[in-house]
């Protein structure tokens, strides 16, 4: 019963979040393996996996981080709702990282396609969606307004 209210309320989110208009404050989900045991990830959490400053799960277990499309929309969305940074400042983070040797930013991969597949063919993975996934190998552990950052 429980598993299809989930359902039904990601098909809910999918059919607004894709309504015309509607896009401006579209949520965005971060995903991981189902077989993975997070419940919920917080905002600090997911600020220091994708900022670097953790390559590890809450409970410690390895995570693997993947970023959408270099200069996707969706991208400059989830950067700016989870840290407030526009993408010039993201990208310009990362360059000091990289050029100190310190860290790598999280793998890029094309879309929400390619993320889902990576993220349900990986149980440490973790990745953002534009959409609500369908698919029961995913799970939703934090969405994410994406004007939440102004």
């Amino acid at each position: 019963m429980r598993n299809r209210l989930k359902q039904i309320l990601a098909g809910v989110a999918l059919a607004l979040a894709s309504w015309p208009g509607l896009s401006a404050g579209a949520p965005l989900y971060v995903v991981v393996n189902a077989s993975n045991p997070i419940q919920k990830l917080a905002v600090r959490d997911a600020v220091a996996l994708y900022t670097g400053r953790t390559r590890t799960f809450p409970d410690g277990r390895e995570a693997v981080a993947y970023d959408q499309a270099e200069a996707s929309a969706v991208r400059a969305e989830f950067y700016r709702s989870l840290t407030g940074m526009d993408l010039a400042r993201i990208n310009s983070y990362w360059a000091r990282l990289r050029f100190s040797g310190q860290v790598q930013p999280p793998r890029m991969l094309n879309d929400d396609g390619q993320v889902a597949a990576t993220v349900r063919a990986d149980p440490n993975a973790v990745g953002y969606l534009r959409s609500a996934p369908t698919d029961p190998a995913l799970k939703v552990v934090l969405v994410m307004t994406a004007a939440a950052a102004d």
